[in-house]
């Protein structure tokens, strides 16, 4: 057996068994880099396309999960920003729809599949419309002093929503407080969306987004003291 270890035979062998096993280990790296495999990217956000002018989407999902193929080497930093998932809406009036998810992928990649493939969405005219804005005054100006005058820069705003949301616009109205005021005041303030039960709205675009308010006060005359008759 010594002999045989010690043999020219035994070394042919050993270097035939060690060529193999390297070429072996090469084989099936490249059979790796060489074999596509696939990938899921989750929560890939969902956009529009083709969406008429006078129409907004109230409702839809998010985002989509996709499930792409290829080379290892051509996954490599690719992340869920670089995908891209969308929806077709050429034609689609006021209403909800079932719409097919589709989407475009990086270069090397297959687009194999969406989940969900199909996605459901509402869609409503996009209503807008100036209104004048009211005004609501509370509190107390400093002692000795009242309310003369104020006015608004805007005294109207532009007000934009989806119609299901702007047909409950009864009134835009700014709130302003008094307390503590004296002389001329100044004051930005946010006009806010009240509906008929005198509830705040919200999701709806006002324009502008402030209204500048100028106060104007007096001093509150004494009532002059009767003079005394019987002096």
């Amino acid at each position: 057996m010594e002999k045989f270890l010690r043999s020219n035979n035994f070394a042919r062998i050993m270097a035939i068994f060690l060529a193999l096993i390297l070429w072996l280990f090469v084989t099936g790296d490249k059979i790796t880099q060489t074999t596509p495999s696939r990938e899921e990217f989750q929560e890939v956000p969902l956009r529009v396309e083709n969406l008429h002018q006078d129409y907004v989407v109230t409702e839809m999902p998010s985002s989509v999960d996709l499930t792409l193929e290829g080379l290892p080497e051509n996954f490599e930093n690719v992340t869920t920003q670089d995908m891209d998932a969308f929806i077709d809406l050429t034609d689609k009036e006021p209403g909800s729809h079932l719409v097919r998810v589709q989407g475009r992928t990086p270069r090397g990649l297959s687009l194999i599949s969406f989940e969900p493939e199909q996605v459901r969405i509402k869609i409503e005219a996009y209503l807008s419309d100036e209104f004048t804005v009211e005004t609501e005054i509370f509190g107390e100006p400093a002692e000795g002093w009242q309310l003369a005058d104020y006015s608004l820069e805007p005294d109207s705003v532009l007000v934009g929503a989806p119609a299901s949301k702007f047909e409950k616009v009864e009134r835009i109205m700014v709130l302003i407080e008094l307390t503590g005021m004296k002389y001329v005041e100044r004051i930005e303030l946010e006009p806010a969306a009240y509906d008929e039960d005198e509830s705040p709205l919200t999701g709806l675009l006002i324009d502008p987004e402030t209204i500048s308010i100028r106060l104007e006060f007096e001093r509150i005359e004494e009532p002059e003291e009767e003079e005394d008759n019987n002096s």
